[in-house]
């Protein structure tokens, strides 16, 4: 998956997918997971 000049960042954990939002029953941006199908990096909001 290509996102050349988009918004979504590169993954910090393999460089080669996106941090995408992912959503079940919950805050659409709560989670975000890198698109690259072997990487399974998350990361969860966290409101102050």
């Amino acid at each position: 998956m290509a996102d050349e000049g988009g918004i979504f960042v590169k993954c910090p954990k393999c460089s080669e997918g996106y941090l995408l939002p992912f959503s079940y029953k919950e805050d659409v941006f709560e989670k975000w997971k890198c698109s690259n199908p072997d990487c399974k990096y998350t990361v969860r909001k966290k409101d102050d």
